[in-house]
């Protein structure tokens, strides 16, 4: 029986901090200021592969910035296989900067110390290749990470609109992520963040280097720089709506699983003990339920606890779920939460196993 309190214990301790992401990312206030100064360089920084398709979305987007003050886009060439320079060559803007990834330098987080090298900004802005700006992402970041002083200042992302059944779950469960990394921020535990959506001020990078970025993992250029910087400046998260970035969810299970493989590959790698602690905390609650489930298959006085469970880790997340679906305008997914519940422990569960001995190819390379 002793073991069964234990279950329920480490499954309380993790739905008591998702009650308590849902209570900071209530309080803090959203964001809407424009900037008025526009008297620092400001630089954009894309390092891509093979993304042909998106590369016409992104500049259009970037170039269509409100109220921002001049800036460059640095885009940097991973090693493209694909005739991505026939969609560049319609743009005619003298702020777009096309460099090739040298020879014997691989990979995303070699192509982003590229890109910063060859940069001129004092606020060097990152986002990935698949990703669509809003308006007055520019100007809302800048507004607030001047106002209050933020060497690193992070931004929310969701998936596109779509009607597809396998899109909205993930989007579901990509708010839910996303979600609590914003917490994270907001009890002063920046933990996660997403590499679509963040700036960062150039005096900081000069002094990262290598550590910043860890190069021992293809994934895993942004949560490894948010762990460097947050131990040594101050660090935030913009909750606006205003500078939501919008990416497109994985295009099927296996790109899903791929992706989720991919991240968790860099697990190992975490030094932030908060971050460890939201690992083993989220990972124990999940391998619980599990357990739970597995002996309700042999012993039917599990059953009523399993429910119980299972109905109270539900409203927990409901709970979460509900302002961070509203801000993000997606609460019509929250019908499929009761779905994605039944799935999520296993592939909390086995989604690090795999990435322990399965390398998933991304952009035509096994990842590290």
């Amino acid at each position: 029986m002793s073991f069964i309190w234990i279950n329920i214990g480490l499954i309380a301790i993790y739905l008591i901090v998702i009650l308590i992401f849902t209570i900071v990312f209530i309080k803090r206030k959203t964001f809407a200021e424009k900037c008025n100064d526009f008297s620092k360089k400001i630089s954009l920084i894309v390092a891509f592969r093979n993304e042909k398709k998106n590369l016409k979305n992104l500049i259009n987007s970037l170039l269509n910035q409100n109220n921002a003050p001049s800036f460059e886009i640095i885009l940097v060439n991973d090693h493209s296989e694909d005739n991505f320079m026939e969609f560049l060559d319609l743009f005619r803007d003298e702020r777009i900067k096309i460099f090739n990834l040298p020879d014997g330098l691989i990979g995303k987080k070699a192509a982003l110390r590229y890109g910063i090298s060859q940069s001129q900004g004092e606020i060097l802005f990152f986002t990935d290749a698949d990703c669509v700006l809003p308006k007055n992402w520019i100007s809302t970041m800048l507004a607030y990470q001047q106002k209050n002083n933020v060497q690193m200042l992070c931004g929310p992302v969701k998936f596109k609109n779509s009607k597809k059944f396998l899109d909205k779950i993930f989007a579901l469960e990509f708010m839910s992520m996303t979600g609590s990394g914003a917490a994270g921020f907001f009890i002063n535990k920046p933990f996660m963040c997403n590499a679509a959506n963040y700036c960062v001020c150039r005096s900081v990078l000069s002094e990262v280097e290598e550590k910043g970025f860890n190069e021992r993992y293809s994934s895993g250029d942004d949560v490894f720089l948010l762990h460097y910087v947050s131990s040594k400046y101050k660090v935030d998260f913009l909750k606006s709506y205003e500078v939501c970035v919008e990416t497109p969810a994985p295009f099927s299970l296996q790109s899903f699983f791929n992706q989720r493989v991919r991240w968790a590959s860099k697990l190992s790698g975490y030094r932030n003990v908060f971050a460890i602690f939201m690992g083993i905390i989220t990972y124990i609650s999940a391998f619980s339920l599990i357990l739970l489930a597995v002996l309700s298959l042999f012993f039917t006085k599990y059953y009523t606890l399993l429910l119980a469970l299972f109905v109270v880790k539900l409203i927990v997340e409901l709970l979460f779920l509900i302002p961070i679906s509203k801000f993000y305008k997606q609460e019509k997914y929250l019908i499929y939460l009761p779905i994605l519940q039944l799935f999520h422990p296993l592939y909390i569960v086995f989604i690090p196993l795999f990435s322990v001995f399965y390398k998933p190819k991304w952009k035509n390379r096994k990842i590290r």
